[in-house]
Order: structure tokens, then C-alpha cells, then sequence
């Protein structure tokens, strides 16, 4: 019985045959069958082959017409009559002599439909390294086909052969990519992958960015990537689809230039039927090109004032000494696709008269006036409005970089996200300043490459609660707002933006970070809504928003403790400001709903909450406690110069006898005989 048949297409490898072959013999797994089809060679592949032949039994040479890897493997794997199939390539070899045995041992076993062991990358001088793509296996284990990864490197595996012949799963009749669909096919029909922590397969790279080399095997290098997602097509594929799709995008960095157009065109035709795939890749191919306008001329990037790619929401209510800055800035960007909708909130004073302005010399810019109903209401009414297919949010006192739109744009079409987040810092005196710097998921997210990778809320829980939660440093696609019939922000209440916030970051599939101050926030402007303590009561009904909701969406659980928090620090907040008795029974009935595991143990604030009954006694401590708190924060800042004092002193004594050192050395010199002697010299030299 044979236990494994390894199919080794050949052409023109008379170099590294003998090598490749040779690590097939040394295997210890016996009743092996080595089926080699010379896929209509020129030089000595098939003298080499029918020598190994004659020499071992286990071998067969198969021999065709010119066709193709692909039609060379489908025709090794009718032929063959092992229990599973394994595949080598005439240039690489197996590495570990016991490799194929530990594969096939796990195999029967198991019964399992594939089995995977490890890959390295092997160089002309036989030197490994990772295959950094894929996982390294250092168990055995079994892993769902979904985690497999991209689906690359099907010679790394063994399958059944029964479960390949009767799903009907062969090899497309493609130039290029032919291996990828293979496996694709095998994964999205597979129930499961037993790995095996052993070495097994060396491929020999070659860049083959010039292989891709004429117009039909571009055309079918793209027909790949679709035959690929066509078997990626149930929804618990869509991360490894999604990380196929960057191979498919940076194909248009490997074709360069030269190879641009037919890459477009080939897109065009392959993906026909599904234009948004058509668009985002042509989007991307216009982005990549940026310095070579003549291939930009290829894609339509034209504005479409009745469909622009953004809309900019603007709600203002008596911001007439920021809008015409704000605006003329928003204006000046370097992405032009875009629309503002202004919502005027009643204003008092001339904001409307500066928006019909700014309308009158720019049709991008939208104007719509309603009587005051707060900044939700404004920016729901703008929601109603937009056209765009990705909703950005701007308040009239802030600014904005120029490249904002466009930073942010780039990002959400090359990483297909749901929303775009990026840095936000501060304005201080009319000045940009760092002194203070919202969203930094960089510091969450460590060692990501930020410009090709996405996230959801698994990946920042505590910045879903308890980070920046203004929407002003987000860009939102707006099929994902209109996907839910609630994606409004809640009018009549202040911190409207804050369930808007936690809705997005919950529900957003695919969040892209920018990882750039492109917003700049007016930290002192005091004429928030936000910023009065008279709208304090409102944070409780926040509070009864997001449980709601969250219970809702059925992650309670998952942000119990998240949530619990949130409450406490946002209740303390305005807990003096209001001055009310009222607040304060509120504001103990809350925690003492709260678990004792969800608040630090060293909460002194929360602590005399729940102590002091008496609101007046509660005040008269709390002041005091932030009192002592202010004052030991200063005791530490005195501390903290004085170190320095004392390290700044430390190191002036030193300088000071350096400073002696060489005093006493350019003292010695002056004085030396040398010196005087070439004192004439010197004094010819400066005549």
C-alpha cells in the first residue's frame, strides 16, 4: 500500500533535481511513491529523471506537452494511488529526513483531511530563514481552516487524496496563481488542520516580480486574487480575505509602471460584476502613482458634486470668530472630493451670514439653517444631508491639517475600514501645541505597521469607555451609519457624542489608524456645552444610554469592567461643579449598584462617597482631599527640581574642573619652549 505520493512537476531543473530528489530518498516514511511529470523540458530534466527511475522503483516519470505546474500537479494526482498526497517542486527540497513520516503519522491517526507542518525560505547558498507570512508550528495542534493564514505554500501540507478527488479540487488552468486557489478550495471545504512542529518543506526563492511578465499572465495573476475570494466566500473568511486583498493591492507596486495598465485593465475585466472591488482598486492604483500623473490619467478620479467621497458635518452655533478661519482651512485641502454641510444651530450672532458667504464662492460648501436644538441635533440634520461615502465630523472652532482628508482617505480605502482614527493635539493661545495628544492607539496598538492593518474593539477594550471619545478624529463610512436605523447622536441631552462614540467602536468591523496629529482642538475655548456644570444631571442618563445598549449589542459582559470604569471618574466630575444635594444622592445610588471588583481599592474619592451621607460634610472633605492631593502633587514636583538641582550641580562641578584641566594644560603649552621657539613661524603664517 502506498502510504504518501509526492507529484513533482519539472521543467527545465536539470540544475537542482538531483538535490530535490535526493531528499525524497533519504525519507524515512517508506512506501512512498515519487511521481515526477516533465511538463515538456528542453534541457536534461527527463535524462535525469528516467535515471533516477531506473535506479529506485518508488519513482515515476509522467511526461507532457508544455502546460503549466498546474496541469502538470492535476495529471500527478490522477495518476496517484497513495492514501495522501504531497506535493514538492523540482527546486526545492524537504528538509527534516523525518518530516513526511511525523506528517503521516498524524495523519492516520487523526484521520484528518490535511495535515501542516512547517516552511523556510532556502537561498542559492542553502541557507534558511522564516517564512515569516505563515505561522512557525511548535505544537501539535489542530487549527480551524480560517487561521491557517493567506493562502500560500500549499507544499508545506499533505491531504487526503480521497477528500481532493471527491471534492473535484484540482489545479485552474492558469499562468500564474494557480497554487493559492488550489488551497483556497481546500480550506473553505476542510473542517479542520492538524499541524505537526517539524521542519518539512525548503522553498527556493526567486523574486518573481518578472515573472509576471506579460499582459495574459497579469491577467490571470488578477483572475487569482477573485477565484481566491470566490472560495473565501462565507463570512468566516473575511480576515484572511481581507489580508489577500493587501497582496492584490501591492501588485500594483510590483507591476511598476510598466506593467500598470495592464493590471488596470486586467482588474476591470476579472471583477467586472463587482464594481466596488473595481473602484477600490482603482482608487489605490491612483494613490500609488501619485508621482506619475500620466498613470493617474488611467483612473477617473474626477469629483462628482452629486456623490463626492466625503462629507465634512459642520454644526455651528455662534462661532463667528472661528468660522472664517476653520473654514478657509478646510478648503485649502489637498484631497478636493469632498462637500461641507454646515448646519447653523440658531445662532445669535452673523455665523449664518459668514456660511452663505463662504456658499457663494464654493458649491462644495453646503448651508442649511434650523432653529437651536444643540449640537446632536445639528449634526443629525447634516447626517440627513450628506452625501458622501464617508462621513467626517469638524467643529467650527477647531482646525484642521491640510492633508487630513486626504491622509485619512488613503487609509480607509487601502485598509476597506469602517472608520479611520487618527491623532488629534491642542490649540493653546491661538498655538498649535503638543502639550496634549488625543487617540493615541499607537501606545495600544504597539508594533503595528499602521499604513497596512486594522482592528476592532477586541483590540482596544479600554479605549472603547475609557479613551478620547470625541468624533472630530474620526472618518466613518457611511454605509456602516446607515446600516443601523439608531447611528444618530441623542438629542436633548449634553455628551450626546459619547454613545455615538462607543457605538462606532463597537460596531465598526474594520477600524485604520493614522498615526498623525491631522486635528487641532481649541483647549480654551470655554464656550462648550460640555464644559457647564448645569448639564451635569445629564451624564446619568449617558449612563442608562450605554448600559442600554451594550446589553442590547449582547457585550455587557464583555465590558463590565470597562464600563464600571467609565462611571466613576465621569460621576466625580461634576460632583463640586453642580453643588447640589440632589447630584449627590444620585450619584451614591450609582455606586452602590457598582461592584467593589470593578473600582481600585485606593479610591479615596469613591470611598468617601460611599462614607459620607451628608452632601455639605462630603464637599467640606473632598475639597480637602483634592487640596492635599494638589498640595502633594507639588511637594513632588519640588522634589523632582530639586533632583535635578542637585544632578545639574553635580555636573557643574565637574565641567568646572575640566574646565581647570585643560586651563592648566593650555597654561603648560603656552609657557613650553616649543612654543616660543615656533613663535616666529606662526606670527609669517598670519602675514
Amino acid at each position: 500500500m502506498t502510504t504518501v505520493s509526492i507529484i513533482m512537476p519539472v521543467y527545465n531543473d536539470a540544475d537542482r533535481l538531483d538535490k530535490s530528489i535526493t531528499t525524497v530518498i533519504n525519507q524515512t516514511l517508506k512506501d512512498i511513491e515519487l511521481i515526477c511529470v516533465n511538463d515538456g523540458s528542453s534541457d536534461d530534466s527527463l535524462k535525469i529523471l528516467n535515471e533516477f527511475a531506473e535506479q529506485y522503483d518508488f519513482i515515476k516519470v509522467l511526461s507532457q506537452e508544455n502546460q503549466g505546474s498546474g496541469k502538470a500537479r492535476n495529471y500527478g494526482i490522477g495518476e496517484a494511488s497513495g492514501e495522501y498526497i504531497g506535493f514538492l517542486d523540482a527546486d526545492d527540497i524537504f528538509i527534516e529526513n523525518n518530516a513526511l513520516e511525523k506528517l503521516y503519522e498524524t495523519a492516520i491517526e487523526n484521520d484528518a483531511n490535511m495535515v501542516s507542518g512547517n516552511i523556510k525560505l532556502v537561498d542559492q547558498k542553502g541557507k534558511f530563514s522564516p517564512f515569516l507570512p505563515l505561522d512557525y508550528y511548535e505544537d501539535y495542534n489542530v487549527i480551524l481552516p480560517e487561521q491557517y493564514g493567506i493562502p500560500w505554500s500549499f507544499y508545506k501540507n499533505i491531504f487526503k487524496r480521497e477528500f481532493i478527488v471527491s471534492n473535484d479540487i484540482s489545479f485552474p488552468d492558469l499562468l500564474r496563481g494557480q497554487d493559492p486557489v488550489f488551497l483556497a478550495e481546500i480550506l473553505s471545504k476542510v473542517d479542520e488542520i492538524h499541524t505537526v512542529p517539524i521542519d518539512y518543506y525548503a522553498y527556493y526563492y526567486v523574486d518573481g516580480a518578472n515573472q509576471c511578465n506579460t499582459r495574459k499572465k497579469r491577467f490571470h495573476h488578477m483572475m487569482h486574487y477573485k477565484m481566491v475570494f470566490d472560495n473565501f466566500s462565507d463570512s468566516r473568511f473575511d480576515n484572511l480575505k481581507h489580508e489577500f486583498r493587501y497582496e492584490m493591492l501591492d501588485f500594483i507596486d510590483l507591476m511598476g509602471v510598466d506593467g500598470g495598465k495592464d493590471i488596470l485593465d486586467a482588474t476591470r475585466e476579472v471583477f467586472k460584476d463587482e464594481p466596488e472591488i473595481v473602484r477600490n482598486f482603482e482608487e489605490n492604483f491612483y494613490f500609488k502613482h501619485e508621482k506619475h500623473p500620466e498613470m493617474q490619467k488611467l483612473v477617473n478620479f474626477r469629483s462628482n458634486p452629486e456623490k463626492p467621497r466625503i462629507s465634512v458635518l459642520i454644526p455651528v452655533y455662534n462661532a463667528s470668530d472661528f468660522l472664517n478661519d476653520s473654514i478657509s482651512g478646510l478648503l485649502n485641502q489637498t484631497f478636493e472630493d469632498y462637500e461641507l454641510v454646515c448646519v447653523n444651530d440658531g445662532s445669535k450672532d452673523n455665523s449664518l451670514e459668514i456660511l452663505n458667504d463662504f456658499a457663494a464662492k464654493d458649491n462644495r460648501v453646503k448651508v442649511f439653517d434650523k432653529p437651536n436644538g444643540g449640537c446632536g441635533s445639528a449634526r443629525n440634520r447634516a447626517l440627513n444631508e450628506a452625501k458622501g461615502d464617508y462621513i467626517y465630523f469638524f467643529d467650527p472652532d477647531d482646525e484642521i491639517s491640510k492633508d487630513a482628508l486626504k491622509e485619512t482617505y488613503k487609509s480607509a480605502i487601502y485598509n476597506d475600514s469602517d472608520m479611520v482614527i487618527f491623532k488629534a493635539n491642542v490649540i493653546i493661545n491661538d498655538k498649535i501645541s503638543n502639550e496634549r495628544v488625543y487617540f493615541n492607539f499607537d501606545k495600544t496598538l504597539k508594533n503595528r505597521n499602521f499604513e497596512r492593518s486594522t482592528f476592532d474593539y477586541h483590540d482596544v477594550m479600554g479605549l472603547v469607555f475609557n479613551g478620547d471619545l470625541a468624533p472630530w478624529s474620526k472618518l466613518y463610512k457611511k454605509k456602516l451609519l446607515d446600516s443601523y436605523d439608531d447611528f444618530r447622536f441623542n438629542e436633548g441631552v449634553a455628551f450626546d457624542d459619547v454613545p455615538f462614540h462607543v457605538k462606532s467602536m463597537i460596531r465598526a468591523k474594520r477600524m485604520s489608524f493614522v498615526n498623525k496629529c491631522l486635528y487641532h482642538y481649541r483647549l480654551d475655548n470655554e464656550n462648550s456645552v460640555n464644559n457647564t456644570s448645569s448639564n451635569g444631571f445629564d451624564i446619568f442618563k449617558i449612563f442608562d444610554i450605554l448600559e442600554e445598549f451594550i446589553k442590547a449589542e449582547g457585550v455587557y459582559d464583555e465590558f463590565e469592567y470597562e464600563f464600571n470604569r467609565f462611571i466613576v471618574p465621569h460621576t466625580l466630575f461634576y460632583i463640586i461643579s453642580t453643588n447640589s444635594e440632589e447630584y449627590y444622592s444620585m450619584a451614591r445610588e450609582k455606586f452602590s449598584k457598582i461592584d467593589e471588583k470593578f473600582v481600585p481599592k485606593n479610591n479615596p474619592k469613591f470611598n468617601l462617597v460611599m462614607e459620607i451621607e451628608d452632601y455639605q460634610e462630603f464637599r467640606i472633605q473632598y475639597l480637602e482631599l483634592l487640596h492635599n492631593e494638589d498640595k502633594n502633587k507639588l511637594l513632588k514636583e519640588i522634589n523632582s527640581l530639586k533632583k535635578k538641582n542637585k544632578k545639574l550641580k553635580k555636573e557643574n562641578k565637574k565641567l568646572k574642573k575640566e574646565k581647570n584641566k585643560y586651563k592648566k594644560l593650555n597654561d603648560e603649552l603656552l609657557n613650553s619652549r616649543s612654543w616660543k621657539i615656533t613663535e616666529p613661524l606662526r606670527k609669517l603664517k598670519r602675514n
